[in-house]
């Protein structure tokens, strides 16, 4: 069994690495992001976390490889690789926010503001609530717990050694990029394609009946559409929630191999 008490260099080098990955995990990954929790909390969290999963990390090829100068790499090296891996698991909501906002304006209520906490900045009524509705399948499923289990499995992918970081492979993320984004696009396509065929008829009432006002009456209509449809596609929600968290997985882990 590991003591806590009787470290050697190595092992006390090692733990500091595995502390600084956490830590930048920390600060970026999906939940304890959020300005509104205090840095205390992700300190000590942190510091929690690197305890319990330290004597799970294997430092053979640090001790027969490390030279005194190389520590500050390696510290740059673990920081990057916690926060590329917290930043590449937050797409996931990254894609439900692109979903949320193109709904808000395509019905109209882009302009209906609200205060997200976790994100410090104003997102729509639709976008928060895309985020609530994505949140609550995340946790459902244990997607906290895959997480931890991903980031554990990082020090298997990438072990504490000194190995050069290829940013040729990054093509790959703007790659993993867009491939999220046509995942929102397909999200908000129900509430996209209703209201384009719904903007299609106004347009012939419009011109068959000059006496309706088309763009004040369109405003109702496209709200209770667009609400409508967006309640009644709610199952579809979740089937791409499902789609989108397997997408998230496999190239996060498919991207984290590359470094």
């Amino acid at each position: 069994m590991l003591s806590y008490f009787n470290f050697n260099e190595y092992e006390v080098l090692a733990f500091f690495l595995v502390l600084i990955r956490l830590s930048a995990f920390i600060v970026s990954w999906p939940v304890f992001d959020a300005p509104s929790i205090p840095m205390p909390v992700k300190i000590l969290f942190s510091l929690v976390l690197s305890f319990l999963i330290f004597p799970l990390v294997g430092h053979d090829k640090l001790e027969n490889s490390l030279l005194e100068n190389q520590i500050i790499l390696l510290a740059i090296r673990e920081a990057f690789i916690g926060l590329a891996f917290g930043y590449l698991a937050k797409m996931f909501f990254f894609a439900i926010r692109i979903a949320g906002e193109i709904i808000s304006v395509s019905i109209g209520l882009s302009s209906s503001q609200l205060f997200n906490p976790a994100f410090g900045s104003q997102v729509s009524s639709i976008e928060q609530l895309k985020l609530i509705v994505g949140s609550l399948f995340f946790l459902s499923i244990n997607g906290h717990h895959l997480l931890l289990m991903g980031l554990v499995d990082t020090f298997r992918i990438l072990p504490l050694e000194l190995r050069m970081i290829h940013f040729d492979q990054f093509v790959a993320v703007g790659t993993f990029v867009q491939e999220i984004t046509v995942v929102g696009l397909k999200i908000a396509s129900p509430v996209l394609i209703s209201i384009f065929f719904m903007n299609m008829t106004m347009a012939i009432v419009g011109r068959t009946v000059p006496q309706i006002n088309v763009l004040i009456t369109s405003l109702p209509v496209n709200i209770l559409l667009g609400f409508t449809i967006l309640f009644v596609s709610m199952p579809l929600l979740v089937w791409q929630m499902h789609d989108l968290l397997d997408l998230t997985t496999s190239r996060v882990f498919s991207l984290m191999r590359t470094f």
